[in-house]
């Protein structure tokens, strides 16, 4: 957790707030999918998390995937942003947040495959056998993607 973030929560606990996110959708030369297990909650979904201060999005997206995945990315490519209710989250230690998520697509990485503490387990998957236990967020903007990936035309950018 960010300073900031240390910081606002001690001064108003688990109370819902706002938060900007984001998250990679990495695609290796098979067209398969890295997945990350998360160490929290046991979900599985895409790399990615919250927005530091003084960010850009794009800065956060590679240092979030950089942190949780050992991999750095290049050219990622806007899949969608998604917002509302539905990407409301109550996390394990009782944080309440509302996400709006900024999701992209890349399959320009390097380096080697290497989890981190908030990692459980990293893992390459075919989108027709995703685990079980996928996030229900994640769930929702791979589903774009691999619409996407079929009719070869965008998905609305913002849901």
């Amino acid at each position: 957790m960010s300073t900031y973030l240390r910081n606002l929560r001690k001064q108003i606990g688990h109370e819902r707030i706002l938060v900007p996110s984001t998250a990679c959708i990495i695609i290796d030369e098979k067209g398969e999918i890295l997945l990350q297990q998360r160490a929290d909650t046991g979900d599985w979904g895409c790399p990615g998390g919250l927005m530091d201060l003084n960010e850009t999005v794009i800065e956060s997206l590679q240092r979030e995937v950089f942190e949780e995945t050992g991999l750095s990315i290049s050219s990622p490519q806007l899949l969608g942003i998604y917002s509302g209710v539905n990407y409301n989250a109550t996390y394990p230690n009782g944080d309440q947040t509302q996400s709006v998520l900024m999701v992209f697509y890349t399959d320009i990485f390097s380096g080697s495959i290497k989890s981190d503490q908030e990692s459980l387990n990293l893992k390459f998957f075919s989108s027709e056998y995703f685990p079980k236990n996928l996030n229900p967020h994640h769930s929702e903007y791979l589903g774009d993607y691999i619409k996407f990936l079929k009719e070869q035309n965008a998905v609305p950018i913002v849901h």
